[in-house]
């Protein structure tokens, strides 16, 4: 068994199995006699050390020093590791520190690395941990036997330190490196042997070390970074061409780039940032086919670029100086998709669109203004795809947009704009509209197409309806301002609409799908405003499907019923008439029903709903469900329902096909759970409520695979529990143990243990009460299960 503080007994119990017992595992017998806090253990472990072991090991366990119990807190660990590591010779700091679950080790403790600084060998001992990292702490230069320990994969120095070890090539699995070496002289030979590296960052080192640069020996180096080092000419640099991302940054020496990097096949971003001596960009960037990011800033020397050296084959990123021109070549670009968030590169674009024949898509993101722009989308014909986030003053970029004839799709948010031209309502092809997130902007219904596939208006200040019919298959208007809506209706041919916070929820109380021209399209109504808007929908509305009506603004008025044998899904909110029974009757073909916020009736109606699989029931008044008829009731959800007691649950057992059952707050009476609901074949049973003790007969449910315990306290969980044979996901959210959860449960092999863990810790559960529910590499421990219930 693989080692885990969590579960020391058991770890104790499985080496005491094991073929070498106990020569082969003194070590990890230390480990658990230094963590347990079992008298007995303690005791049995002391003896064999005394029996199988050496006189300097039994020396470190007789120490006082102890392991914390809950295995937390790496730099306690590691000190004490090392204190034990000063009384045996051979005590293996590392690979102990590593089964405890660290990984990395910090030297910028002054106690610990004087105490490395005299006895050496202590550092050797690390290996079996993965990062280090050293700073200015040591009294000299930096100890030898750091490269004993060759399980490092990260290594970060800072300090005034001049040399690296001479062995440090002796770290074979090294993957990261990051070096703040302000003094460093040179990188020793065997530095260059180092080929796991993949990244390597250089900071502010002010020497000569460039002559000892042999960055091309490291053949899997993807990230190199230079911040703030003495590079003056590198243009004889040579770089591996493996990189993938390569960044200059605050280099205020460096006067030329080496030639190397255009011939970087698999460069994907370069950077160069506040390099103020450097002259030139050296020709060849448009050969790297992979390069999808340009970030050329603060870079006052550089007199102009040139287009095929920023719009290379794959890039679609660019942030480039204001002050550098960018100079025409005539060259025609394969870009298809370019991402600008640069005012300067979008007017290149705009001003050369011969230049580009094959763009499709445009991005402009993040808080580009365009008040000194002086040309329009309408530039670029060939735009399918326009995505802008973030922008202000954006009247002359959409002055031309009807020019863009083959644009397909049209997204603005978290824009700084109070109106939109009449140019859309020219572009023939579009299909999908976005504004979202534009609080000032007021669009004028005229100014759209006649026909368009989705039109989304979140979150902007009011839209007024046009004169002409608008023919959408989705339509979504919510956060804003119809001063009449009945005028939108008038206009409106849609399949979906979605209309919610209109008006901010003083609307009117007249009916509006009356208006509709063709309310027979209507598939799908999602409203958030009040009922009496919509009360005669079945009625006009002969194809709908979905209807969800959620009446927020608290209106009385009646749904009036019309036989729809079409409506498959129906979700009422707040609603205040007592007709639901003639509604049920008029949608025999309901598939899903969700009630919330319904008073009218306590009584379930007596209605047969044959299609019925889904039921949501929340803040209603139901005390039972008798007298409705679904035998293809597959899932029931009763919350917040605290008038349902007894007497219903104990008769859910008539819904035979019933397989998910889900209670969160019912009424008090209920204390128990009725044997009845063990005859259900449940998969899913979240008991949502508390009980003095959970029946037994529960264990009859075997094809439970989810469980819920819904909160309760107990003194033992019921040991039927880990009994169920199908049971893969246990919720103890919100419960509490008296009693530690026994060993006896390893045996469920839960595959995840739903149990919120609190930022304020004194709330949460000593983890020692539910380990044994944990089966470790195999249970996650999830906030919430990975599909919602």
């Amino acid at each position: 068994m693989e080692f885990n503080k969590e579960y020391i007994t058991t770890y104790y119990k499985s080496i005491k199995a094991e073929k070498n017992y106990p020569e082969a595992f003194l070590y990890e017998l230390f480990l658990v006699g230094k963590i347990s806090r079992d008298k007995e253990i303690i005791a049995e472990i002391s003896e064999i050390l005394q029996e199988y072991g050496t006189s300097e090991i039994n020396s470190a366990f007789k120490t006082r020093n102890k392991l914390p119990e809950n295995g937390k807190g790496s730099e306690k660990v590691i000190n004490t590791l090392l204190h034990f590591g000063t009384k045996d010779p051979l005590f293996p700091i590392g690979k102990l520190y590593n089964m405890m679950g660290f990984s990395l080790v910090f030297m910028d403790n002054t106690a610990i690395v004087q105490k490395l600084e005299k006895q050496p060998d202590l550092i050797s001992r690390l290996n079996g941990i993965n990062e280090l990292r050293i700073k200015e702490v040591f009294s000299e230069e930096i100890p030898d036997e750091i490269c004993d320990i060759k399980s490092l994969e990260v290594l970060e120095i800072e300090g005034s330190y001049k040399k690296l070890p001479e062995a440090i090539g002796n770290l074979q699995k090294l993957e990261i490196v990051n070096l703040d070496l302000p003094e460093l002289a040179y990188f020793p030979d065997s530095f260059w042997t180092l080929e796991a590296i993949k990244e390597l960052d250089l900071e502010n080192i002010s020497t000569g070390f460039q002559a000892s640069l042999h960055l091309d020996k490291l053949s899997n180096l993807v990230e190199l970074t230079f911040l703030k080092v003495n590079l003056t000419d590198a243009s004889q640099l040579e770089l591996p061409l493996s990189l993938e991302k390569l960044s200059f940054i605050r280099l205020e020496n460096i006067s030329k780039l080496p030639n190397s990097f255009t011939s970087l096949k698999n460069l994907q971003r370069i950077q160069i940032y506040k390099c103020p001596n450097l002259k030139e960009i050296p020709d060849g960037l448009e050969n790297l086919k992979n390069l999808s990011s340009i970030d050329f800033r603060e870079i006052p020397s550089i007199k102009g670029i040139k287009d095929k050296q920023l719009f290379t084959e794959s890039c679609n990123s660019f942030s480039l100086d204001k002050n550098i021109p960018i100079l025409n070549t005539g060259t025609s670009f394969l870009n298809s998709e370019l991402l600008i968030s640069d005012v300067k590169i979008l007017e290149y674009v705009l001003a050369n669109p011969k230049n580009f024949p094959n763009l499709k898509s445009l991005k402009i993101y993040y808080n580009p203004d365009f008040t000194n722009l002086s040309l329009g989308l309408g530039e670029l014909p060939t735009l399918e795809s326009v995505a802008i986030h973030m922008v202000s003053n954006t009247e002359t970029l959409f002055s031309n947009i009807d020019k863009c004839k083959q644009l397909k799709s049209l997204s603005i948010s978290n824009a700084n704009m109070e109106s939109f031209p009449e140019g859309l309502k020219k572009l023939p092809y579009l299909e999908y509209l976005s504004f979202n997130s534009c609080p000032k902007l007021i669009l004028q219904g005229d100014n759209l197409p006649k026909k368009i596939k989705e039109l989304e208006l979140f979150v902007i200040k009011e839209f007024i309806p046009g004169k002409h019919y608008l023919e959408t298959d989705s339509a979504s208007f919510a956060h804003l301002i119809l001063e009449n809506p009945k005028n939108l209706f008038k206009t409106l041919i849609t399949k979906k609409l979605k209309f919610s916070q209109i008006n901010k929820n003083k609307n009117t109380q007249e009916e509006l799908t009356q208006y509709l021209p063709k309310p027979e399209a209507l598939n799908t109504l999602k409203v958030h405003t009040n009922t009496a808007n919509y009360k005669d929908v079945l009625l006009h509305c002969t194809q709908l499907e979905h209807l969800d009506l959620n009446n927020e603004e608290e209106s009385t008025a009646v749904l009036t019923t019309q036989p729809a044998p079409q409506l498959k899904y129906l979700k009422l909110s707040s609603y205040k008439a007592n007709n639901l029974e003639d509604i049920l009757k008029s949608t025999p073909n309901l598939e899903t029903l969700d009630i919330r916020h319904y008073e009218a009736s306590i009584i379930f109606p007596r209605v047969s709903l044959p299609y019925l699989k889904v039921l949501d029931l929340s803040y209603t008044r139901f005390k039972t469900l008798e007298a409705l008829h679904a035998p293809a009731l597959h899932d029931l959800r009763i919350a917040l329902s605290y008038e349902f007691g007894m007497e219903g649950y104990s008769k859910l057992n008539r819904f035979k096909s019933l397989k998910k059952l889900s209670f969160v707050g019912i009424s008090r009476e209920v204390n128990t759970i009725p044997e009845s609901i063990t005859e259900l074949e449940l998969t899913e049973f979240l008991i949502g409520h508390n009980f003095e003790v959970l029946p037994e007969y529960i264990k009859k449910m075997t094809s439970l695979e989810t469980l819920s315990l819904g909160g309760n306290e107990f003194v033992d969980l019921p040991t039927w529990i880990a009994d169920l044979p199908k049971l893969d996901r246990l919720d103890i959210d919100g419960c509490r143990f008296e009693n530690d959860v026994p060993e006896y449960f390893q045996k469920l092999k839960l595959k995840e243990l739903k149990y919120y863990i609190s930022k304020f810790g004194g709330f949460n559960m000593n983890p020692n009460k539910y380990k044994y529910l944990i089966t470790p590499g195999y249970t996650q421990l999830k906030k919430e299960f990975t599909k919602d219930i």
